[in-house]
């Protein structure tokens, strides 16, 4: 087993056990992200959607945006404005789910409550994924739902540098390690 030394930019040294260079610290903390989100309560979850979406340009509505878990099918409601001449409705559902996928009878549902709030658009998020059928039935009809699995909000967290810091480390190559 290498052992390889990273020098952080404060100033600290971490020294990792490296078994074959098969962990990418890239793909480290991601993992460690999706983990901690899946232990969010279904209250916080959907807080969180609602913050992560709204990153995204979505403006939630102050009195029907922020619907607390038991709203009978939505978690979220606010507005898109795509260009200075329209504005979309948006309903939000976040479902907080282990390793099970959302089904095509989430996405129906979904839908349905959809028509009820007027909504031309819909985002669903969640930390599991979705199946063929879901995928499927996400797109059919008069109104689209965007589907945000769980990679998928971990690149969006990424990117959007929601409640992370990047930190910058350094690597040492083979020439430290090198006999004379």
């Amino acid at each position: 087993m290498q052992k390889k030394a990273k020098f952080q930019a404060d100033g600290t040294t971490v020294v990792e056990a490296n078994d074959d260079d098969n962990e990418d610290p890239e793909d480290s903390w991601k993992a460690e992200l999706l983990v901690r989100i899946k232990q969010f309560s279904p209250a916080k979850f959907e807080q969180f959607a609602r913050l992560l979406i709204h990153q995204m340009g979505v403006r939630i509505d102050a009195k029907m945006g922020k619907v607390i878990s038991g709203d009978h099918g939505i978690d979220g409601f606010g507005y898109f404005q795509s260009d200075e001449f329209r504005t979309s409705r948006v309903a939000i559902q976040a479902k907080r789910y282990g390793d099970g996928p959302v089904g095509e009878p989430e996405i129906d549902k979904f839908k349905g409550v959809m028509d009820s709030f007027n909504a031309e658009y819909g985002i669903f998020i969640t930390t599991s994924h979705f199946t063929d059928g879901a995928k499927r039935k996400a797109v059919q009809g008069a109104k689209s739902v965007t589907l945000i699995d769980g990679q998928g909000i971990v690149q969006l967290v990424e990117k959007y540098q929601l409640h992370i810091s990047p930190v910058q480390t350094f690597e040492l190559d083979d020439y430290y390690t090198e006999k004379n």
